[in-house]
């Protein structure tokens, strides 16, 4: 399909003009802003002010008995009315490992 000023009669444009030698820009972009780490407002933080810990998301690979048992543990839980997170099963664990392994 063709364009709607053509089906008119109505093409006003202007032939290209021969390419002669590239345009120069006569405004420069400012060098870039080299910051420190301590200078970045969004730096990284090994304490939050709140002295409450940040939860990212992860992927990783576990044995599907192990995902059986922690699914039954949390229905467990949850009829017992209580919270029944897995995720927060799994942070427990891993703060176990790791304060045991330290």
């Amino acid at each position: 399909m063709g364009r709607y000023d053509i089906l008119l009669g109505h093409d006003d444009r202007k032939p290209p003009e021969p390419a002669s030698q590239p345009q120069q820009s006569a405004v420069r972009p400012p060098p870039p802003v080299v910051l420190r780490q301590s200078e970045r407002p969004n730096e990284r933080t090994l304490e939050r002010p709140n002295g409450r810990r940040i939860i990212t998301r992860n992927s990783f690979e576990v044995f599907e008995d192990q995902m059986d048992s922690l699914r039954d543990r949390s229905y467990q839980e949850k009829r017992a009315g209580k919270i029944g997170s897995m995720s927060a099963m799994v942070r427990e664990a891993i703060d176990a490992y790791l304060k045991k392994n330290s």
